[in-house]
């Protein structure tokens, strides 16, 4: 794969951050039918979701009664697979662009989120703030702010936590080899504590606790007393739910990690830089991007939230006859290129503005 592609530009990349700092030029040059959500394509996408983990729930059903065990990692990744065309249904919801009517978001990104094990307001808090700061290295603001678009940490934070607690710095070295690991524990130790969240938001938080808890538990109980076997639990639903962190990874870590993309400082930071020359189209090949309801269109979705997935691809091709094409950093799907990323880009170097591997700190 070749590194992020750009078209030319009238200004090179630093005159045109200099020109553009906020989000309204970008905004406008998408049609506003792009930014509303409509009712026949989101029952369409919730379809297309929901029957596809379908298919991946009959191939695992298939391996479990036949007993293809040596065909069960490929149907753990699979169902995985299908989990994740549910979660991307379900952050859009916690965005509240796939409805109109917000309670409908709020009901249905409750399902869809459970089959990843996310607690759906926890999410939704630390999500939009994630949206808020993309590629902030540290924020002021006593807004929730997690590492959801995998912020490094700088070679002095390293340092520190490596002498000071030296299990979660190999806990942080061991998820920048492994991303996929990085994203499981991540959610865990982020989203469920309700300590995380302001008074403001806990009530809501616990409300999704509670949600998550009925479903987990009631699916659970349901795999047993269809099957009368535990391990029929780990095969049609924990073992998925893991291995979803393998797409998770794969695309928020490509979203916004690469050698040719900064993470800055406040007093360097604005909108334009985080969201646009900030943020990856990590483009799939097009039956996955289908199946994972456009997710590998991710220039449009930090330019404004209000684009719901099924509108991605539109609100895309009116950003690209824009005078921001340029400035759009994308590139085909490539683990050969996702694992160049992981060998590169361990510590940030904030003086120089780089990433550096952990051997040459």
């Amino acid at each position: 794969m070749q590194t992020l592609e750009k078209q030319t530009l009238p200004q090179d990349k630093e005159e045109v951050a200099n020109h553009f700092t906020d989000l309204k030029s970008p905004r406008k040059a998408i049609s506003d039918k792009y930014y509303k959500a409509n009712l026949g394509l989101a029952l369409l996408y919730t379809f297309l979701s929901f029957g596809f983990y379908a298919v991946t729930i009959a191939f695992l059903y298939y391996t479990f009664v036949n007993k293809l065990y040596y065909l069960y990692p490929l149907a753990w990744l699979v169902g995985g697979t299908g989990v994740t065309s549910l979660f991307v249904l379900g952050h859009d919801c916690a965005h509240q662009a796939f409805f109109k009517n917000n309670r409908w978001n709020d009901f249905l990104g409750h399902i869809a989120l459970s089959f990843s094990f996310y607690p759906y307001h926890a999410w939704k808090f630390s999500h939009n703030a994630h949206h808020k700061h993309t590629n902030l290295l540290h924020t002021s603001t006593n807004d929730v702010y997690y590492d959801n678009a995998w912020i490094p940490l700088t070679v002095k934070q390293y340092k520190a936590l490596k002498k000071f607690k030296p299990v979660r710095a190999f806990l942080y070295r061991v998820s920048r080899f492994f991303p996929p690991l990085g994203a499981l524990v991540h959610n865990f130790l982020t989203h469920y504590f309700l300590s995380k969240f302001n008074a403001a938001q806990r009530k809501k938080v616990y409300f999704s606790y509670c949600i998550l808890a009925l479903i987990c538990s009631s699916t659970m109980a349901g795999l047993y007393y269809l099957t009368g076997s535990i391990f029929a639990i780990l095969h049609f639903f924990i073992l998925p739910g893991l291995f979803f962190s393998f797409w998770m990874s794969t695309y928020t870590y490509q979203h916004h990690t690469s050698t040719e993309i900064k993470f800055l400082p406040e007093d360097k930071w604005n909108p334009y830089l985080g969201q646009i020359q900030g943020t990856y189209n990590c483009l799939s090949p097009k039956w996955l991007s289908f199946l994972h309801l456009n997710i590998d269109i991710h220039a449009p979705h930090h330019l404004s939230t209000a684009i719901p997935c099924y509108h991605l691809r539109g609100a895309y091709e009116d950003l690209k006859k824009s005078v921001h094409a340029g400035d759009i950093l994308e590139g085909k799907l490539s683990f050969t290129y996702y694992f160049k990323q992981i060998l590169s880009c361990h510590v940030w170097d904030d003086k120089r503005e780089t990433y550096v591997r952990f051997r040459d700190i």
